[in-house]
């Protein structure tokens, strides 16, 4: 290292690449010794030279004929020699100066860049299914036509995703991080269990599988156990937080590709299976929509689902490749 450039490092006038090349060498082995030899140079040239020839004797003598009147006949004791106050306060301002400049170039770092923090965003079409991993190890599968989305500092303080659509999770425990689904109408506080969260039009239900949850939804705050689900149906009855029982089958099924139907509207049932399937629904008007089905479908495939549909609701279907008629079953 050149010593111009060790020297300005010292006095604070290096430039900030010279800052920077300066500390990047001392990393280097060997290369304190080396910066501990170049300031006892520094300290060897600050000493008085041969060539000031300052009486300092007859300067401190005067100094104190000023301060004691009297003192100065005969010979003043040498008490402290004024060439070693020099070299000790050369030496001072030489170490604190060093100091100073050394401890501001170590503290003086390339600026850490901040990550952005940014909203992450999964989601699936008609027709697929996503099985996603969480930072902190939450397990969640996202049903047809869904999406999920959260913080790309999601873990560090909070555990917060916001869900539209359908899905299933798996909460990794955390007592210090709650984790909270929150939908438009509904939000699902937890610590570690599992449950299915649900919000689709205006409808908005939590079913829990397994340990304990809060919800508040509807100016209300209840607590679930496992096998209890709460409902909102936010277009007829926005402020009404119902808590009942449900059927697993019937309610997660879905996760495994098992359809389980128990009163439900044909009109709805037909809506789930455009979603599920990725297909177009084309239906004959004349058709009663409003009839209810109750049946048990694992794993169908869509034509096998209509069949059964159409034998006991009386309707006839053509699949042309991703668009479903469905027509009323003629006499």
């Amino acid at each position: 290292m050149k010593k111009e450039i060790l020297s300005r490092f010292l006095n604070g006038t290096a430039s900030q690449d010279e800052k920077n090349l300066v500390l990047k060498w001392l990393e280097q082995e060997n290369a304190r010794e080396t910066f501990d030899r170049y300031l006892k140079e520094i300290w060897k040239d600050a000493s008085p030279s041969d060539a000031d020839r300052t009486d300092y004797e007859s300067l401190l003598q005067r100094i104190h004929e000023k301060v004691q009147p009297g003192s100065g006949k005969g010979k003043v004791k040498r008490i402290f020699s004024w060439t070693t106050f020099f070299r000790i306060a050369a030496s001072l301002i030489l170490v604190v100066g060093s100091a100073y400049f050394l401890k501001q170039g170590m503290e003086h770092q390339h600026p850490i860049p901040v990550k952005i923090e940014k909203t992450i965003t999964k989601a699936t079409q008609n027709g697929e299914k996503l099985r996603l991993e969480l930072p902190d190890g939450t397990q969640i599968t996202l049903n047809a036509n869904s999406s999920l989305s959260f913080s790309s500092h999601f873990g560090q303080n909070e555990r917060v995703v916001h869900l539209s659509g359908e899905a299933y999770f798996i909460i990794a425990k955390d007592s210090l991080r709650p984790f909270q689904v929150i939908t438009d109408e509904m939000v699902t506080t937890a610590l570690g269990t599992e449950f299915n969260a649900y919000a689709r039009s205006d409808q908005y239900t939590l079913a829990l599988t397994e340990g304990r949850v809060a919800i508040d939804a509807a100016s209300q705050s209840v607590e679930l156990t496992s096998g209890q689900m709460a409902t909102v149906n936010a277009r007829l009855h926005p402020n009404d937080l119902k808590v009942n029982s449900f059927d697993f089958d019937r309610i997660v099924g879905w996760k495994e590709g098992q359809l389980v139907v128990d009163r439900k509207p044909l009109r709805v049932l037909l809506e789930d299976l455009r979603s599920w399937y990725g297909v177009e629904m084309k239906i004959d008007p004349q058709l009663n929509l409003n009839r209810r089905v109750i049946g048990t479908f694992r794993n169908k495939n869509l034509s096998d689902v209509l069949t059964g549909l159409g034998f006991s609701m009386g309707f006839d279907f053509e699949i042309n490749g991703k668009v479903v008629f469905i027509k009323k079953e003629s006499l």
